[in-house]
């Protein structure tokens, strides 16, 4: 009874430390990568709705915008007669054929 062997060695200790660290380390990069994924989508929506609404106004006869700011971000839109070109920070969208 005397001669128990204790789980809490120090090789074990590090060992489960560092498989923890391991773990945490993929998924705070897996989260960054969803962030950014979910950054890009907001503004190419941001940028969607942009292009629309400058399609509504060549329609309308009303010159297109150059510069859009929204939520913090600029957006530049570029137009001609056979499409609009919205880029933002993280990409850029295109309707039509814009040179």
């Amino acid at each position: 009874m005397k001669n128990l062997i204790k789980a809490e060695t120090f090789i074990s200790l590090l060992t489960a430390i560092a498989l923890f660290s391991l773990i945490m380390l993929m998924y705070m990069k897996w989260q960054a990568e969803q962030l950014n994924q979910n950054l890009f989508l907001f503004q190419k929506k941001q940028a969607l709705q942009i292009a629309e609404n400058q399609i509504a106004l060549k329609m309308a006869g009303v010159s297109c915008d150059n510069q859009i700011s929204q939520n913090n971000i600029s957006f530049r839109v570029l137009c001609t007669e056979q499409g609009v070109k919205v880029s933002f920070p993280l990409g850029e969208i295109v309707i039509g054929k814009v040179k």
